[in-house]
């Protein structure tokens, strides 16, 4: 009797530990998961971490395009960006949407007018491949 009664308590144990295990984690929200890599990938552009930007593009990409040449064309760039807010997200199962408000300055060929300033939105297209999610560019 008395046991048995050890074995319940055993099994009751264990059955709580495994119920509170699954009530203390929380499920992933893959469309969270894909805008915080993507304002990941925009913090390290602002900081000019072009080795930590290139790791979030796509493989194909990345096959394309030598972090070298990634980092020259970056670096060439007329237009800098200067900070890029979180705006929403849109996903299915293989594809995601991160909107983006970003600030940018341009080098002006004015004279007399050092620079301009401005806003746009990004729409930074993501795409699961290989159970991962990667940056995908524009074409162009």
């Amino acid at each position: 009797m008395i046991k048995t009664r050890k074995v319940i308590f055993a099994f009751n144990l264990l059955a709580v530990i495994l119920l509170s295990a699954c009530a203390t984690t929380p499920p992933v929200n893959e469309g969270d998961m894909v805008a915080e890599k993507a304002g990941a990938r925009w913090d390290a552009l602002l900081s000019r971490d072009y080795a930590g930007a290139y790791s979030y593009y796509s493989p194909g990409y990345r096959s394309a395009v030598s972090a070298t040449d990634f980092e020259i064309e970056y670096r060439l760039r007329r237009v800098r960006w200067i900070s890029a807010e979180y705006l929403e997200h849109e996903c299915d199962e293989n594809t995601c949407t991160v909107k983006f408000k970003m600030g940018y300055q341009v080098k002006s060929p004015v004279p007399g007018v050092d620079s301009f300033s401005g806003y746009d939105v990004s729409s930074d297209q993501w795409i699961k491949t290989g159970g991962e999610w990667w940056y995908l560019p524009d074409e162009g």
